[in-house]
Parts: structure tokens; C-alpha cells; sequence
């Protein structure tokens, strides 16, 4: 079972190809593809959708079309149903761009409610050529570090629509909503343009996870752009009124009126391609920038069947997302029956949106062929090539990348405990690379034959140098159990052994090594290590202070009875100089101490004096003098009693006390 996951994956992989969306190239339903078509190869598509929408009017005033009688309906409902038909042909003229056009029918029929004088409610239809609309689309991966996995593309779309609006218009006998010759136009019917063109530009990204993962078969769509619709509208409006034997007609005007509408497209889809069908999902909205809170978007789920000889067949369903707002779509005549004057802004407010108004669901169903699709996904012309991956030394397993350098075939992984691999690949000549951290490259070129199955084993060698070293203290002593720190991602750690000693081997390269131990200044520096070559780097570790430490001296020497410094002391103050600098941060206290000889207030006056000379000497070592206080304490604080010549001259000293670092 184990061994079957990555075949199984390997297959779902190869098994997304190229067939069109609504607008011909290569996609989804209404999201396009990135990726296109191929050089010479050709694609074309029949497809039809059924949309359908409930509206509620309430007060419906209907005049009655077989008795003298003006009817009030308080509640009626008219059910929207509208249908689409699409011929679609794509070709490839390069390997990166290819050219499609659509052509166009659609029908719109209105169903209202049942009532007592019709046994068959009431119906009205539109119906006639829609558009013909010319694609120029294409993509290119240009990225080399994710060739074959993200694509980068775009499309242009110019649209054609017929000049006559005849077929729009309401040629049965009045009926309360519609009247002869007015334009059917407070419906959702997805309007093109009527008797003017349209345009857009959008810009599409995909990526093929599968090729990046191979436990992820899936591919992702975005689109995103800009279109442009001009509609022109030529008509008669007019003043009606009900009465209790038909209508009153007053005050016509004759409109002819342009209407231009930019809006902001987006499309995102996802497919997860199996062997026999892609299951899809997208969203799309469209945003018309020029009017108030009007935008159409789908949810469309959807699946495509397909086989071997580059038929397929696309199901596919659609659920709204936005509202639909009947302010749209009656061309001011609502407003033309109050107000004397309704200008061109008010009416182009009002004129259908050029893409539709938003239905409450929908079915499509498209049937094609696509040309990309011919002889894919033939399991009788795979091969299967396992194996496993070590280490050449150690004979462990190791966790790799199987590549393919220059074959579009997904990369495959080694397993970690075992080092088997195994993979579903193409058969013919087929370059195999294995790559791991901490290993040398292996590569191999394999033969396969349709079915067969072949075992590669690679045994990689580790790319690995040896550093070692010592780490001392000021004093040439060595520092037993410091840590020292190789690299910096993945770091190596060891420890100096008893006598000061280290040694690791880590992979080959330049890297940061950095010692550290407590009661140390850690100390870090940057060496390149070879493969199967040894790199000596050691290290000289000062000493680090620590906050409330005291430093006594007692061998600092003074002239007697003096506070003047002897040329003997100088080696120690010179030390305690470099310890500061090594300490940069470090502020210190000096304390001068006597014995107990000569009289208290003398003794004290001294110690201070004493302290203060070495301040003095400190600061002419370059010590800043801001880090330095003194304090005398005369002869108060003995660390052994007065009462031998060797005791006083421990007691006559000079202590630093570390007050901070």
C-alpha cells in the first residue's frame, strides 16, 4: 500500500490538461488558465447553461387581455428562466499564446403565477444572437527556481454584438409590466451589448502545487482585470396608466441613449485533477466601477470528465453571491412616470448591467474536445522506477529528493526510516538526480519500457570536512567543556574536552563558529570547511566579569606612609586595564584598606588616596572615568587580625568590586 500512494499521486499529477473555459482557452468554467493551449494543438467546445431567478411584486396591477376589467394582484411571482448556448474553436499559434473565439445565442422565457382567468399563467420570451467574442490569450513560466509550477499570463477579449435591438422588445399585447414596443428590459436576461462593442484585459497566475508537492495534485487560477461595455438603447418611453377598460398612454419621448459601464473582474479557482475527472471550484465577481453597490459573483462548483481521445464533457453548477437590485435594468421609465423630466445620467443609472443581473442558481453543461488532451495520462506508456537512497559510509537511510532535471516530472521524496522510494514516471530516457543536505549529487540516466519496472538504488556520499581546535584562556591554560557552535541553521554542537580540545565534523561550506562557556567573553569567528579535509581554528577566551565580584590585591605597592605608586604594581593594573576593556560595559568600585599602624583618621585619609592614585593611573590607560568610583576604608575592614608583620600586609590593599556589566 505504501508503495502505491506515490504511483496513485504520481498519476492524479499528469492527469490535469489543457480544456477551455466559457471564453475558449484553456480553464476552468468562467476562470482561465495561465497555462496555454501548446503550439498547433486545438480545442473547441459546445456548451449551454440554464439560469433561473424568482421575482415578487406586490400591487400588480394587470389589465385583463378577454374581459374589460383592470385586475390588482396584492402578491404575484414571475419566474425568471434563461438559457445560453456557446460554440467555442481555440488554437495554439505558438507554444505560449493561442487564439479562440465564442459565439453566442441566448433566450430568455417569463413565467408569472397562476390566476382564475388563465389556466396556464402567463409567459413572455425574448430570444436572438447574442455575441461574438475573439480571446488573445497566453502564459509563460519565467521564473526558474519554480519552472512548470507558477505561470504568468494574460488575455485580451474584444466583443462584437448585433446593432438591432428588435428581438429586446415586447411584441404580445400589454400586460401591466410590458408594453408593445417597450424595451423588456426590467429583466435579469445576461445582456452582452446591444449594438455596440466591448473589451477586456485580464491578467491570470497558476500553480501547479502537484509539481511542487507531489502529495498536493492540485492547481490553483487567479484572475484579475478590466473590462469595458458601451450598450446603446433606442426607444420609445411613454406615461401609462391603468383604467377600468385598459390603459392610458401620454407624454411619449423618444430615447436614444449610450451607456458606458468599466468594471473590475476577479476569478479564483482550484481543481484537483483524479484520472478520469477534475473537480473544480471558483469564485468570480465582477464590480461595475461606474454605478452604486452593483456587482454579479458565482459560486460554481464543477467537474470535468475525460478520457484519452480528448473528449470531456463539463458539469457544472452555480449559486449567487451578490443581490440582485431592480433599481437596474427599467431605463427610468419608473421615474418617467412621476417626474416631467428624466435625464440621460438617470437612465444609464438604470440601463441593465451589460454582464447580467445576478440569478439565483444555474446549471451548465459543456461537451468538447481538446487536442492537449490526446493520448495523456496512459498509464500503458508509464514506467515505474523504486530503489532506495543511503549513506555510502554508514549504510543508513537517507531522507532525499529524487529530481528530473528537464522532464516535466514531479519531484518524489525518500522515506526517512527506510530510504525507499518509488515513483510513476514516463517511459523512454529519463535523467535522475537525488539530492539530500550534508551529500554530495548523484545522477543517473535510466531506459524504461512501457510498463516495466526497474530498481535504482543510490548510495550518496557525505560532503562533509573536520574542524578542530583548542580553546584557552589569557594565560595559555586550557578550557575544559565550552560549547562550540558550527553553522548556523542547522548547528553542530560539541564540547572542548578536558584539556581544551574539540573536534566535529559537519557539511562543507563557510560557517560561523562561536565559543561559549560561563565566567568567558563568548568569541565567534568565520571559516571555510572542505569535504574530507581538516580545518583548524582555535580560540583565546577572556575572562568576564560578573555583577558584586571582588578583586583583592595585596600585592599593589605603595611608598610607605605614601599614596604614591611603586613601578612593581604597574603589571597588575595593567591587567586590571585590560579586563575592563575586554569588560566594555562593566563599572567597578576601587577600595583602598590599611592596617591598623598610625592613627585611625590618618589610616583613613590614605586608603582614599591610595584609591584614588590608582583611579588616576587607570584612566591613563584609557579606562573611562565614568566607570570608575573610589571609597577609603582605612583600617575598619581587616580580613585577618593586626597581629604579625605578614598579616598587616595583607590587610594593606586594594579590592575592585564589580557594581555592574
Amino acid at each position: 500500500m505504501r508503495r502505491a500512494i506515490p504511483i496513485l499521486l504520481a498519476v492524479l499529477v499528469s492527469a490535469s490538461v489543457a480544456a477551455p473555459s466559457m471564453m475558449g482557452v484553456p480553464g476552468l468554467y468562467r476562470v482561465n488558465s495561465a497555462i496555454p493551449l501548446g503550439f498547433n494543438e486545438i480545442s473547441f467546445k459546445l456548451g449551454t447553461s440554464y439560469w433561473t431567478a424568482a421575482n415578487e411584486y406586490t400591487n400588480f396591477i394587470y389589465h385583463s387581455h378577454y374581459l374589460p376589467q383592470t385586475l390588482l394582484f396584492p402578491e404575484i411571482t414571475e419566474t425568471e428562466h434563461t438559457g445560453q448556448g456557446r460554440l467555442s474553436l481555440a488554437y495554439g499559434v505558438w507554444d505560449y499564446v493561442d487564439l479562440a473565439a465564442t459565439a453566442s445565442y441566448s433566450g430568455t422565457y417569463y413565467e408569472r403565477d397562476l390566476y382564475e382567468e388563465r389556466s396556464t399563467g402567463h409567459w413572455e420570451e425574448i430570444q436572438g444572437f447574442e455575441s461574438v467574442n475573439i480571446v488573445l490569450h497566453g502564459g509563460y513560466n519565467p521564473i526558474p527556481t519554480v519552472e512548470d509550477i507558477v505561470w504568468l499570463g494574460a488575455d485580451f477579449r474584444i466583443g462584437l454584438a448585433p446593432a438591432d435591438t428588435v428581438f429586446l422588445r415586447n411584441l404580445d399585447d400589454p400586460d401591466g409590466q410590458w408594453h408593445t414596443g417597450q424595451m423588456i428590459s426590467t429583466v435579469r436576461k445576461p445582456f452582452s451589448t446591444t449594438g455596440n462593442g466591448s473589451y477586456s484585459m485580464d491578467f491570470l497566475i497558476t500553480g501547479d502545487f502537484g509539481r511542487w508537492l507531489p502529495m498536493a495534485p492540485a492547481k490553483m487560477h487567479l484572475n484579475f482585470g478590466y473590462s469595458k461595455y458601451t450598450q446603446n438603447y433606442n426607444f420609445t418611453d411613454f406615461r401609462v396608466s391603468p383604467d377600468s377598460v385598459g390603459w392610458n398612454y401620454s407624454d411619449s419621448t423618444s430615447i436614444a441613449l449610450e451607456v458606458t459601464d468599466g468594471i473590475f473582474n476577479f476569478g479564483f479557482g482550484l481543481e484537483v485533477p483524479t484520472p478520469y475527472a477534475d473537480i473544480f471550484f471558483e469564485y468570480t465577481n465582477q464590480k461595475l466601477l461606474d454605478r452604486d453597490n452593483a456587482s454579479v459573483s458565482y459560486f460554481t462548483p464543477g467537474v470535468r470528465f475525460k478520457n484519452n481521445s480528448g473528449t470531456f464533457i463539463d458539469i457544472t453548477f452555480d449559486l449567487s453571491t451578490s443581490e440582485f437590485d431592480p433599481q437596474y435594468y427599467d431605463l427610468g421609465h419608473g421615474l418617467y412616470q412621476t417626474d416631467s423630466v428624466v435625464t440621460e445620467a438617470q437612465r444609464a443609472e438604470r440601463a441593465p448591467l451589460p454582464i447580467g443581473g445576478v440569478f439565483d442558481w444555474g446549471v451548465g453543461l459543456g461537451l468538447g474536445f481538446s487536442s492537449d488532451m490526446m493520448g495523456k495520462e496512459e498509464q500503458s506508456n508509464m514506467a515505474t522506477l523504486s530503489g532506495t537512497v543511503t549513506d555510502s559510509l554508514t549504510g543508513a537511510a537517507v531522507f532525499s529528493t529524487i529530481t528530473f532535471p528537464g522532464v516535466p516530472i514531479p519531484n518524489v521524496t525518500s522515506d526517512e526510516i527506510t530510504g525507499f522510494y518509488t515513483h510513476l514516471i514516463p517511459a523512454g530516457e529519463v535523467p535522475v538526480t537525488v539530492v539530500a543536505p550534508g551529500y554530495g549529487d548523484a545522477s543517473a540516466i535510466v531506459v524504461l519500457g512501457r510498463n516495466q519496472s526497474i530498481t535504482l538504488n543510490f548510495k550518496l556520499v557525505p560532503n562533509l570536512g573536520t574542524i578542530s581546535g583548542s580553546v584557552r584562556d589569557g594565560e595559555g591554560r586550557p578550557i575544559a567543556n565550552a560549547t562550540v557552535i558550527i553553522g548556523s541553521t542547522t548547528p553542530v554542537t560539541v564540547t572542548t574536552s578536558s584539556v581544551g580540545v574539540y573536534t566535529a565534523q559537519v557539511e562543507a561550506g563557510t560557517w560561523p563558529v562561536a565559543v561559549q562557556i560561563e565566567g568567558y567573553i563568548s568569541d565567534n569567528q568565520t571559516t571555510t570547511i572542505i569535504a574530507n579535509e581538516t580545518v583548524s581554528l582555535s580560540f583565546t577566551l577572556r575572562s568576564a566579569l560578573r555583577a558584586g565580584e571582588v578583586m583583592s590585591f595585596d600585592n599593589i605597592y605603595f611608598a610607605s606612609g605614601s599614596a604614591n605608586l611603586k613601578p612593581e604594581s604597574f603589571p597588575i593594573l595593567d591587567s586590571v586595564a585590560i579586563l575592563l576593556r575586554d569588560n566594555p560595559t562593566a563599572r567597578i568600585q576601587i577600595a583602598g584598606h590599611t592596617d591598623s599602624d598610625g592613627g585611625e583618621s590618618a589610616n583613613q585619609t590614605l586608603s582614599q588616596n591610595r584609591a584614588q592614585s590608582v583611579y588616576q593611573y587607570l584612566i591613563s590607560k584609557g579606562i573611562a572615568g565614568n566607570r570608575l568610583t573610589t571609597i577609603g576604608h582605612g583600617e575598619t575592614n581587616p580580613i585577618v587580625p593586626n597581629n604579625s608583620a605578614a598579616n598587616k600586609a595583607r590587610n594593606r590593599r586594594i579590592e575592585f568590586t564589580v557594581l555592574s556589566i
